[in-house]
């Protein structure tokens, strides 16, 4: 069973525990999504950006009564009208789409948590557009030894694309990855971490938050990131001209970190 694979099922367990003794429903709400596993949040977020016809990046009350009952919430009368009025912080008699899923996300990723999450934003998003996308990624992740590149059944673009995929909806992929969507991922993830030490330390080991600048040794290649069709990541590893010393310093299981979703 994949590391994946058990993040999701501990997400499962705590949030079927939690939805049976919610009172409240902006967390009734919160839980339902997140019960669709990790990308949770991240889907309910495009359920209701796709219901904004008018683009004005508000949500009415009968869109929100309708994207509420979409995700399989179920509401009463009165918890609708408390919800609403909770995300409808001035009473304007509409929801900011960017403060709903900033409220929906809150309880999920702490400021602690969201620094770390700041921090592999940023690194990625290398020419400071606001968004990833292949162009970043290029010269940050080498996808060389991946099989399906080494096999030729896969271009370096289209293994790129498969790791942008991850962070988007399902049959919602347009190859950008926003700011949005990466820390509603994030949240999603963070779901499933108790401990902020321990969500700190995967976010530093997948991204390499804290890797410093390093020379080689003489006899040594230079460290590449070799990433397999598992989602794992061997970082550091360094192979002498002999070739009888192989050195692997650490390697980075990154379904399990969260950097992965879905096999690419």
């Amino acid at each position: 069973m994949g590391s994946t694979t058990r993040q999701e099922m501990e997400l499962q367990r705590k949030v079927k525990e939690e939805l049976k003794n919610a009172t409240d429903p902006v967390d009734k709400i919160r839980l339902t999504a997140l019960s669709r596993g990790p990308g949770g949040i991240k889907h309910i977020g495009l359920i209701f950006r796709n219901m904004d016809d008018d683009k004005s990046q508000c949500i009415s009350f009968p869109e929100f009564k309708k994207g509420v009952k979409d995700i399989g919430c179920q509401l009463s009368k009165e918890e609708l009208d408390h919800a609403f009025k909770v995300f409808d912080q001035d009473q304007s008699g509409s929801v900011d789409y960017d403060e709903f899923l900033l409220k929906l996300r809150g309880d999920c990723l702490n400021p602690k948590r969201e620094k770390y999450v700041q921090q592999a934003f940023e690194k990625l998003d290398k020419d400071k557009s606001g968004n990833i996308t292949i162009d970043d990624l290029r010269g940050v992740y080498d996808v060389s030894a991946h099989p399906k590149v080494v096999s030729g059944e896969w271009t370096e673009d289209q293994a790129l694309d498969g790791f942008l995929a991850n962070f988007d909806s399902p049959n919602n992929y347009d190859g950008t990855v926003t700011k949005e969507e990466f820390f509603s991922y994030y949240a999603g993830i963070s779901a499933s971490i108790d401990n902020d030490a321990y969500f700190a330390l995967m976010m530093q080991n997948a991204w390499k938050l804290n890797e410093k600048p390093r020379s080689n040794k003489p006899g040594e290649y230079k460290s590449k990131d070799l990433m397999d069709s598992f989602g794992k990541r061997t970082s550091r590893t360094n192979f002498s001209r002999s070739g009888s010393d192989l050195k692997c310093s650490m390697q980075v299981e990154e379904r399990k970190n969260g950097a992965f979703n879905r096999n690419i």
